[in-house]
């Protein structure tokens, strides 16, 4: 199959900025959502729209309208990708990272079997991940990890688009049977949903219920590197940190 056209799907704009745009062609799409917090509930896709900007800007103060002009396109340009296209996805190996690339995913499921697939990830040593991910790496490093792209196939695609259903239902059986699935692609995924399970009893607040404690200290940066440290799985950001440390204070009022 020859490719009419290539398309790299970024995983938000931090990605954009250092990405070798200069060595690769192709279109760019970022992805610039947080999938992994807050609802995603939406019996289709203007509802899902709704239900994310009302929460972006009930928990972080950004203007709705701001999520349908410069949140939104992006996923429309996903979902209008032609057919006999080449994509590939520059996805990290953490839940943050994951749940964005499940939904991106399941947007192009209608024309998956006439695509050529690819993820590409920040490449690993002694098979062990390194959840700081595409940061450490500059545009040379990047184009590199480019040429070492993993082709996925049907099979892949079917399982991160079923990991999707299963977060946005949030079905921990069918994430847990989902986990135990092999592919080479995806190694520590068992991992990463071990995480996401049990967020359900509170693991990322109460880790940093213990960085405070065993710290004494209330600095956000001290605490925000320590958790990334021992809890780089989840990917969070400063925004996901802070919402937790504002529950936990709250809740020890």
């Amino acid at each position: 199959m020859n490719s009419d056209k290539t398309f790299h799907i970024l995983n938000g704009d931090a990605l954009l900025d250092n990405f070798p745009a200069e060595l690769l062609t192709g279109e760019i799409i970022v992805a610039r959502e947080c999938l992994v917090d807050g609802p995603v509930a939406g019996e289709n896709f203007q509802e899902f729209a709704e239900t994310r900007a009302n929460f972006i800007h009930q928990e972080y103060g950004e203007d709705k309208q701001a999520y349908f002009e410069e949140i939104m396109p992006e996923f429309n340009k996903i979902q209008a990708i032609p057919v006999d296209s080449e994509v590939n996805f520059w996805f990290e190996d953490d839940l943050f990272c994951q749940v964005n690339l499940w939904f991106c995913v399941s947007l192009l499921m209608q024309v998956a079997h006439t695509l050529k697939v690819y993820i590409i990830k920040p490449i690993i040593s002694d098979n062990q991940p390194d959840w700081r991910g595409f940061g450490l790496m500059d545009n040379h490093m990047l184009a590199d990890a480019y040429l070492h792209k993993h082709l996925l196939n049907m099979d892949d695609l079917k399982l991160l688009s079923n990991l999707w259903t299963a977060f946005k239902n949030n079905d921990s059986e069918a994430l847990e049977n989902l986990g135990k699935i092999n592919s080479d692609n995806f190694p520590f995924l068992n991992l990463v949903i071990q995480a996401q399970l049990d967020r359900s009893n509170n693991r990322p607040e109460k880790v940093l219920d213990d960085i405070i404690k065993e710290k004494e200290t209330t600095d956000f940066n001290t605490i925000f590197r320590e958790f990334s440290k021992r809890e780089g799985i989840y990917g969070f950001g400063d925004w996901q940190v802070e919402k937790m440390l504002e529950k936990i204070k709250s809740d020890n009022n």
